[in-house]
């Protein structure tokens, strides 16, 4: 199973309902049967100025990434050199088993 990004919304919403049980930075799936490492990300949704030529619309990168990247991130906004980008926050789940990887239908990293 590749790694997959969910929002910040979505957490909060299978979280309310019960989907999803969360242990630190550690979120389990009972319906999938699988646990997810977690980490602090953004999904680049849309350009507030400048040119994107680091293609980084429609990518998730965690805050690792954006800091090697020098990227300044405020809430909703990261802002790159001379480049503003609108973003969804949220977290990057990387599988932490490997037995029975099946197809989740959820979004999926294109790192």
């Amino acid at each position: 199973m590749a790694r997959l990004f969910i929002s910040q919304e979505q957490m909060d919403r299978w979280t309310t309902e019960g989907k999803v049980k969360l242990d630190d930075d550690r979120m389990q799936l009972p319906a999938l049967n699988r646990t997810f490492q977690l980490s602090s990300a953004v999904h680049f949704t849309q350009m507030i100025d400048g040119v994107d030529s680091l293609e980084l619309l429609g990518r998730v990168k965690t805050d690792a990434q954006l800091a090697e990247l020098k990227a300044e991130h405020y809430g909703a906004s990261v802002i790159l050199g001379d480049v503003g980008y609108e973003c969804v926050e949220g977290f990057v789940g990387t599988p932490v088993e490997s037995v029975g990887m099946g197809q989740s239908g959820l979004l999926k990293l294109d790192a």
